[in-house]
This record gives C-alpha cells, structure tokens and sequence, in this order.
C-alpha cells in the first residue's frame, strides 16, 4: 500500500509517492496551496499535485490521500475541500493542517512541540493525543519571528528614518540600494504592490548583511528568535508538560539562519529543561502516521 502525501504551503505544493516504510517513492512541485488565500487556484494545484502521483509508476498502488494545507483551519473551507477532491478522486481522502503534517513527520504520535518558522510562523505541540498552537495566525494578525515580520521589521527601519528626514544607517541605505527605495513613495509602492513571498525575501537579503557582521541585522534575527521561544514556553506551560521537553524545529529560518536558532535555544533553555530532535524528515513523510492514527485507528 502507497500513501499519496500532499504538503500545501502558501508558496508551493509539495506531493509525493510513500510506501508503508516511509520511503518516498515519487515526488512533484506545483503553485500555491493555501486555500484561504486564493482557494481555486490552491485547489486545482492541489487536484495538480494528486493527479501527478497517480499517473506515477506507483500511482497504482496508492490507497489514500493526505493533504497537510496551509490555511484549512477548520469548518467550511475543509468540508468544501474535502467535497470537491472527493469529486476528483475516488481514494480515501484525510485532510490536516500543513503544521499537524510537519509534527507527525517530525515525532511520528510521539509527544513533543515543534516550533515551525518560514515565511510565517507557528509553534505546534501534542499531549494526550491532543494538539495545540500559539500562533499560526498569518501575517495580518501575526506571524512574529516569521521571515515576512523580519523584512517588515526592516521595512519600517526605512519608513521611519523618511519621517526623521532621511536614510542615514548604513542598514537601512543598504536596503535602499538594493531595492531601489531611496524615496518614501518608492517605499509605500513597493509594500503595497508586492505579495507576501515576494516582501518575505528582503530577509534572505538581511541575512547576508548579519553574515557580513551588520549589527541591525543580527539583532533583528536575535529578536526574532527570542519571541519564538516565548511563544514555545507558552505552549509548554498550556500543555503543562514535565521537563525534559522533546521540541523540534523545521523551516527555512530555523534550518538556515543561525543568529535566530542561537537566539531561539538560548532563550528557550533559560526556562526549560529541553531536548532538542534533529530530524530533517521531509513533511510529507508524517502523511503515513497521520493516515495510521487517523484513519485506521479510528
């Protein structure tokens, strides 16, 4: 038996081919899949991404589908996903969270939490068989630490230094001259004309000023690290775990950035006993223990 695993994120949608062993047999890349952000075009990539497995060489063998989604939550936008694949597809079809998705591939049905930063953020954790999240609310109502906050973060550096006058730190000139921003107007026009991938970047640019030792720059990712580690002990303290602590942590910044992990352990392992997992399992992989616990054991 093959399990069909699907990872939509708000950038791209990540499907892949596992058998019962874990072993990832087939894999395709396809847009968007956040549903609450443009659903028919999240949709039809998602559809996209299935098709794809099934016309594999190991689409035959493929027993049922599990789609970890960005976006899903709860409710009606779930029950209109799960009702308009089944339309499509004639295999069993479980929906979750992208962030549930991340935690089965990270520690299986295993208790622990798992602190997940990219272009947004959420900090996911399960006691009891039971989940729970600080965070996760997108970037109008929050996404603190993510890599779309940094670039904001950086972005109002630029905005208020126009107000006092003009750009006079070399951290926010540098961003100028690599945007082309060296204008207040050119500013409000580049934030409002772009989407949130694409203002999510001037991190990775923000980043190579913190390799090249700009003080602004570190101290953004350190802050950055530190309020995801406040949020993590929050979650500890509403799942009242015991220490030690199991916590993974998967994302672009935690994986590539240094100054936000070094800040984010730092912080964390000041108010708890903790015990960090390395595991670099791609997500999709938790579709076979989400299948098991979910499906098969219900």
């Amino acid at each position: 038996m093959n399990i069909i695993g699907i990872d939509a994120g708000g950038t791209k949608t990540y499907a892949a081919v596992i058998n019962r062993e874990k072993n990832i047999l087939f894999t395709f890349k396809t847009g968007p899949g956040n549903v609450s952000v443009h659903y028919p075009e999240a949709k039809n990539n998602i559809a996209e991404a299935i098709n794809a497995c099934l016309s594999s060489p190991h689409g035959e063998k493929c027993n049922a589908i599990v789609a970890g989604i960005a976006g899903i939550g709860s409710g009606n936008i779930k029950r209109k996903l799960h009702e308009d694949l089944s339309k499509l597809f004639s295999l069993p079809i479980l929906i979750i969270n992208d962030a549930e998705l991340s935690y089965y591939s990270m520690f299986d049905r295993k208790e622990g939490v798992l602190a997940i930063a990219g272009t947004g953020t959420v900090i996911i954790g399960r006691k009891n068989g039971v989940f729970k999240t600080v965070g996760g609310w997108g970037h109008l109502l929050g996404d603190e630490g993510s890599a779309y906050d940094i670039a904001i973060k950086s972005l109002k550096i630029l905005a208020t230094e126009f107000e006092q006058g003009g750009l006079t730190s070399k951290f926010s000139k540098t961003i100028a001259d690599k945007y082309r921003l060296h204008k207040a107007e050119l500013l409000k026009e580049y934030v409002y004309s772009s989407t949130k991938s694409g203002i999510s970047k001037i991190s990775s640019f923000v980043y190579e000023m913190a390799k090249k030792g700009d003080e602004k720059s570190i101290s953004l990712f350190q802050e950055a690290g530190r309020i995801l580690a406040h949020q993590t002990s929050r979650l500890i303290e509403l799942l009242q775990f015991s220490d030690p602590i199991n916590i993974g942590c998967k994302g672009s910044l935690f994986e590539k950035n240094e100054f936000l992990k070094r800040s984010f352990v730092s912080e964390l392992q000041k108010e708890h006993d903790v015990l960090f997992i390395n595991n670099n399992t791609n997500a999709v992989i938790g579709a076979v223990p989400a299948w098991e616990e979910n499906w098969e054991g219900s």
